[in-house]
């Protein structure tokens, strides 16, 4: 998956349509109406919960995108050091060890961040309910 300059794109497509977010809120609102809601509180709230889900998968997506940046610049440094080295065979047991380019680091804190909130919950403040 590249464009012209063979930088990975994003991966899975660009996700629901207005169509399906529409669906998805008319049914929460549905839900909520049935468990005794009045119909323009319960219509209220879903279209929160969605507006929250829809910004929380922009930014998953976002973060998908730094992160394969980063994870790309980090090879990119990884083949710049050993070309550095032409006569060092990386395969050896005695190859040196080379400290991991910064930019693996930030892929790795960018992979920490999103598993973070898809894992245990914990999205940035501006993704939390309270904030949409």
């Amino acid at each position: 998956m590249g464009d012209d300059n063979g930088r990975r794109r994003r991966r899975g497509g660009s996700g629901p349509g207005a169509e399906d977010w529409a669906e998805t809120q008319r049914l929460h609102a549905a839900e909520m109406v049935e468990l005794g809601m009045e119909p323009a509180v319960a219509g209220a709230e879903a279209a929160r919960k969605v507006r929250l889900a829809r910004l929380r998968v922009e930014w998953g997506r976002e973060q998908l995108d730094k992160f394969f940046e980063m994870q790309e610049r980090a090879g990119e440094a990884w083949d710049r050091r050993i070309d550095e080295h032409p006569g060092v065979d990386w395969e050896s047991d005695d190859a040196p060890d080379l400290p991991d380019p910064p930019e693996e680091a930030v892929a790795q804190a960018i992979y920490a961040e999103l598993m973070a909130a898809l894992e245990e919950d914990r999205w940035p403040r501006h993704l939390h309910e309270r904030g949409v």
